[in-house]
């Protein structure tokens, strides 16, 4: 039998990741936590296998669009796929280490945390000044540029990418939230990208990265496949009404909203 409540979240989150391009782990995480009372690691885990489904017609979109920059994908996941199973193995090893009740305390703490993270990211991100397209601006590579000619900026680019997106993996792994906002921040920082190519390399990235993560928590035994169905019952329609109605209402307002809810509830969490 299909429960109506995470059906209908899973449609509320949809219809925002169709309308904002954020906000799914962001948001279904700490519910299926903090609401539903599933187990922080099984939450995690789900989660991602979910984030996978929701994001792969998004990939494959934006690649018919030529919307991705592949090589600034590449050097995004060299860093944050091997850091998400560590990201992994440490919420495993919390698992081992405590009793089932610390373990939700823990896991409420560190997501609580990267709640607050992800909103004032999310309003950074708002508020950063979009950089043209064109290489050698801004100080940082397009991922184009022959490399003979910007050798440095290359090289620098790269390293930053590699060790930004290692940070970013890790917190997917542990808590799944952040595989879009931190992502797209490292992006619009190191990168003079347009705001569509940003977003597709983003989500790219984001796709194989919750692929890999979600398959390595399987493994663990922490992925409740029901669940994630139930979600994406909900999900579905929701992407697809909230990708609809995305022309017709300013997404910057709600964006805002989304990110002081995020910064509000992870306050709270960290303060209960």
């Amino acid at each position: 039998m299909i429960e109506p409540l995470p059906a209908l979240f899973g449609l509320l989150v949809g219809f925002l990741v169709g309308l904002t391009g954020v906000g799914g782990g962001s948001l279904m995480t700490p519910f299926l936590v903090v609401t539903m009372g599933v187990p922080a690691p099984t939450a995690v885990g789900t989660d991602l296998v979910y984030a996978t489904a929701t994001k792969l017609a998004g990939s494959a979109a934006h690649y018919r669009q030529r919307s991705v920059n592949l090589q600034v994908a590449l050097f995004l996941g060299i860093g944050s796929i091997p850091a998400s199973l560590l990201g992994v193995a440490t919420l495993e090893l919390i698992e081992r280490s405590f009793d089932a009740a610390t373990v939700r305390s823990i896991m409420i703490t560190i997501i609580a945390a990267t709640l607050v993270l992800v909103g004032v990211s999310l309003v950074f991100r708002i508020f950063l000044p979009v950089r043209g397209e064109l290489p050698g601006k801004g100080g940082g590579w397009d991922g184009v540029s022959s490399m003979s000619l910007r050798r440095k900026i290359y090289t620098i680019g790269k390293i930053y990418t590699i060790v930004f997106g290692a940070t970013g993996g890790y917190l997917v792994g542990l808590t799944s939230i952040g595989s879009g906002s931190i992502m797209a921040i490292i992006l619009l920082l190191l990168y003079p990208l347009s705001p569509a190519v940003v977003v597709g390399t983003d989500i790219v990235h984001a796709t194989v990265l919750s692929l890999v993560t979600g398959v390595a928590h399987a493994t663990q035994g922490n992925v409740n496949l029901g669940l994630a169905a139930t979600l994406l019952l909900g999900s579905i329609p929701g992407v697809l009404i909230g990708s609809h109605l995305a022309p017709r209402i300013p997404g910057k307002p709600l964006t805002i909203i989304l990110a002081a809810m995020l910064v509000f509830v992870g306050a709270r969490l960290l303060l209960s």
